[in-house]
């Protein structure tokens, strides 16, 4: 198994949501007021809007032109809209992500404000439902599954199956040798300058000099708390390596051991685990086979019968959990 990157959010349905929301009812208020406009300056220069064959007056120019001003840009947005509908609803067919995200709050208020685009984002997604998947999200799919079927494996009363890792040598088996997302969480010892500025002229140039400063010591001490400050680090991908008593984690060509029994607690969720110890930085281990990990650790740390009430193990038990 190796990483793949965590699914993208659904941020982009909220942006679509809250710009619908806001710009549709704009043109529709703007485009209904000026051909209102339009026609009551036809009415008083005595020229109906249906008589195809009149010429607009010259003091109806204005507003005729505002009018089709519009139209062109209503025009313009309802097909960008559509055509941003389809090929978002391709893409995320493809990946077999849920119709739209399913965010059916967001979902209902694109439908309200632009049903063109939630039609033609529907004919998409069911056009890239019918495309083959890419690799890398069965890949995802795969790595995500393993977790559960080693479970269920474990809870039969199956034994682990050990792996073979290449280049990695060890008197303990192996049983899981994977790609993952590697990092740490700890604080830093920031150091950074105060300047003091001298400024000579007027009182203003003065004042303002000083404040530039006051503003730039203010900024760069923001930037090293915020520098120095616990926060997850040394983000990289790094070969991880699990046997009965530890896991290896190989870091920027370096093997890192952490035992086993060293974790005091041992935290998961839809992307990664996370590990705490008690004598070193927390440790999390970030991607699908992450599910794998949690349950060999709890096996071998704990035992196959406290598999089926370990906390941390209580996600991959739902997704074992037959669908009502």
């Amino acid at each position: 198994m190796s990483f793949v990157p965590s699914p993208p959010r659904s941020r982009h349905w909220t942006f679509t949501a809250v710009a619908t929301g806001l710009v549709s009812p704009v043109l529709l208020w703007g485009g209904w007021r000026s051909y209102q406009s339009w026609e009551r300056c036809l009415r008083i220069q005595g020229v109906r809007i249906s008589d195809a064959e009149a010429e607009i007056p010259d003091a109806c120019s204005g507003v005729n032109a505002v009018f089709v001003l519009l139209m062109l840009v209503g025009i313009g947005y309802v097909a960008a809209t559509a055509v941003t509908g389809l090929c978002v609803g391709v893409v995320e067919g493809r990946h077999r992500r849920g119709f739209g995200h399913r965010r059916w709050a967001t979902a209902t208020i694109v439908g309200i404000t632009a049903p063109w685009a939630l039609v033609t984002y529907a004919s998409g997604y069911g056009i890239g439902r019918l495309l083959p998947a890419p690799a890398t999200d069965l890949a995802w799919a795969e790595g995500r599954d393993a977790g559960p079927r080693i479970l269920a494996h474990l809870a039969r009363g199956g034994q682990p199956t050990t792996v073979h890792a290449s280049g990695f040598l060890t008197v303990e088996a192996v049983y899981l040798d994977v790609l993952l997302r590697y990092a740490r969480h700890y604080g830093v010892s920031v150091t950074y300058t105060q300047t003091s500025a001298v400024a000579f002229g007027s009182a203003g140039f003065v004042a303002g000099a000083m404040l530039a400063n006051a503003i730039g010591n203010s900024s760069a001490k923001y930037r090293a708390e915020r520098i120095a400050r616990a926060q997850w680090r040394e983000h990289q991908a790094a070969r991880v390596v699990l046997t009965p008593t530890a896991t290896w984690c190989n870091v920027s060509g370096l093997w890192l051991r952490f035992d086993h029994a060293a974790v005091m607690e041992y935290h998961l969720d839809n992307f990664g685990a996370v590990l705490i110890f008690a004598d070193c930085e927390p440790l999390r281990l970030n991607g699908p086979p992450a599910w794998a990990h949690a349950v060999l650790f709890g096996y071998f740390r704990f035992g196959a019968p406290a598999l089926a009430t370990l906390p941390f193990l209580s996600p991959i038990r739902a997704a074992l959990s037959p669908t009502p």
